[in-house]
């Protein structure tokens, strides 16, 4: 189970939702608490899933309205099924997007995972201390004035007495780079670094670049210490091109960079 951190313009339709049907809304989760953070005073909800996931929704700004999927409309029958648009669709929502997904890795890596989006990826990193536990912010995204990024992958270490379970086969998909230039080279990067893969569930079986291009995507699994080669922990990702099918935002040609 993981964290993941979602950004509402108000939590006040989520409260009600909430407390309106608790009975019914069992069938979707665990349980909810309405807090306050420590530092910033301000107030969050926590609902914790069936799988033990922690969803902490927070008020915030839009994330960037250029890049959102589109929501399920109770009129998206034909195309996403009756139930799930009887169940799911709605018009609007006040929530703005993920902010985090945050993840367990194992203690005393957090600088190493850094050091290899960093290396490999480009990315923007840092390490921080937070609960005296070490935390490794991978960030994506414009940066603000402030250093924050727009969102962000964490990994929290994990003390030595709390042993982490087995890698599940959970995934997260992320976006490339501001081009076909800049994904070709993030694939380049990772199969440099020996870490491309393949998931046989799938029909992108992605090894070389001209597959990378059919698929405008690729995966890998291993976050590695690119110091020694060493496997620090698993997790998929499977990294797209921003001329995939499924990008949310504006649509781009191979050579624009904006």
């Amino acid at each position: 189970p993981g964290k993941i951190g979602l950004r509402y313009s108000s939590l006040h339709g989520l409260k009600q939702r909430l407390e309106k049907e608790p009975s019914q809304d069992k069938e979707y989760f665990q349980e909810y608490t309405i807090g306050k953070d420590a530092q910033s005073q301000n107030e969050y909800i926590r609902i914790v899933d069936h799988y033990g996931n922690v969803f902490l929704c927070r008020e915030g700004p839009e994330i960037n309205p250029r890049f959102q999927q589109p929501l399920v409309s109770t009129e998206d029958a034909e195309s996403v099924g009756e139930e799930t648009a009887t169940k799911y669709g709605r018009s609007a929502s006040e929530c703005r997007g993920i902010d985090y997904v945050e993840f367990r890795c194992p203690p005393k890596t957090a600088a190493k995972i850094a050091q290899f989006y960093d290396s490999v990826f480009d990315a923007t990193t840092s390490v921080v201390e937070s609960n005296e536990e070490q935390v490794a912010l991978i960030a994506f995204g414009p940066i603000d004035e402030n250093g924050r990024a727009q969102q962000y992958l964490l990994f929290r270490e994990a003390s030595p007495q709390q042993p982490l379970p087995p890698y599940d086969g959970h995934h997260v998909a992320l976006y490339v780079g501001y081009n076909q230039a800049d994904f070709e080279q993030a694939f380049a990067n990772a199969k440099l670094a020996g870490v491309v893969w393949v998931n046989k569930r799938f029909r992108d079986d992605v090894t070389d670049i001209n597959g990378a291009r059919k698929y405008q995507q690729f995966r890998f699994k291993d976050i590695i210490d690119v110091a020694t080669g060493k496997v620090i922990m698993e997790l998929e990702h499977e990294m797209r091109c921003i001329n995939h099918s499924a990008w949310p935002g504006p649509k781009h040609n191979e050579n624009n960079d904006t």
